[in-house]
């Protein structure tokens, strides 16, 4: 039988949309991509290469028409995006295709990820956390999740004074919030609705050895009646909004709440949606075009 081939779809665009890009091209294909780190790319403003696969014959004119809507939306919105490149390849094993590029990294702090297939020595009080990669979200690339971990690291600063706390992660993705404040000695509960983002997080639990302090549970917010120290929630601005009742309601009191996944154009009305809900703001940090708000129950 002779060899599927494949279709490698390439683009560069600035870094930090990477991870947001790799999100839209896994639905587009209907499978993993490939992140390049920026260092590898000549170019400035630091520019990244994402690649997407599909079966050559997959691409008919409205699958083209749909990923070059998507980069015409981006350019629309200021990006600088790359001239799009193709070719036509051997049948890969494309799942692991990504392995060469996503090298261990210290995102912000003490946390570090490395993927498992490389090995890392830690020096002084780091924090590692071994991610795997396969369905390209949730591996600290995304202005959100290293803002959540920069509020991570403030709000946990004392941790080692005090029992372990319980933390509710909403939203899990790959699990990498999650896995961070179990690796501090947090219990946590990590819950999503999608099953790829399940599967990703419990495999992410089972190699960072943590089953014993956090579990993923395929649950909405809704169903979920327990109350929390800490809730992370990277969300979107319009699930932040939609959600910040039941949120707020699920955090005990003096507990604090780490959101992200919104622009600093949204911070005023977020900071007044939750503090409709009794809670305040008492920590705020930006990165690119992204915010993360931390609140406490008053």
């Amino acid at each position: 039988m002779p060899k599927q081939k494949w279709l490698e779809i390439r683009i560069l665009l600035p870094e930090t949309l990477q991870e947001e890009a790799g999100i839209f091209l896994t639905g587009w294909s209907g499978r993993g991509v490939v992140l390049e780190d920026a260092a590898e790319i000549d170019s400035s403003p630091r520019l990244a290469g994402i690649r997407a696969y599909l079966p050559a014959g997959e691409f008919t004119a409205d699958i083209r028409q749909d990923l070059f809507t998507y980069l015409d939306r981006l350019a629309a919105l200021g990006y600088r995006i790359g001239e799009l490149q193709q070719q036509i390849i051997e049948e890969e094993d494309w799942e692991r295709a990504w392995q060469v590029h996503f090298k261990a990294r210290r995102l912000v702090g003490r946390f570090v990820i490395r993927p498992p297939w490389e090995e890392y020595n830690s020096t002084g009080p780091e924090v590692v956390l071994t991610i795997y990669p396969g369905m390209a979200f949730g591996t600290g690339r995304h202005p959100s999740t290293w803002l959540c971990l920069k509020a991570l690291e403030e709000v946990t600063y004392n941790w080692s004074q005090h029992p372990p706390r319980w933390v509710l992660d909403v939203g899990t993705g790959t699990g990498i919030l999650g896995l961070a404040a179990a690796r501090l000695g947090a219990r946590v509960l990590a819950i999503d609705v999608d099953p790829e983002a399940l599967a990703a997080a419990r495999e992410n639990i089972l190699l960072n050895e943590l089953h014993d302090l956090m579990r993923v549970e395929d649950l909405p917010l809704s169903a979920i009646r327990q109350q929390f120290d800490l809730i992370f929630a990277n969300l979107t601005a319009p699930d932040l909004q939609t959600l910040a009742e039941s949120l707020a309601g699920r955090l005990l009191p003096e507990g604090q709440m780490i959101i992200s996944g919104f622009l600093q154009t949204d911070l005023p009305e977020m900071e007044e949606r939750f503090r409709a809900q009794g809670l305040q703001s008492v920590q705020t940090h930006l990165k690119d075009d992204w915010a993360v708000l931390v609140l406490k129950r008053r």
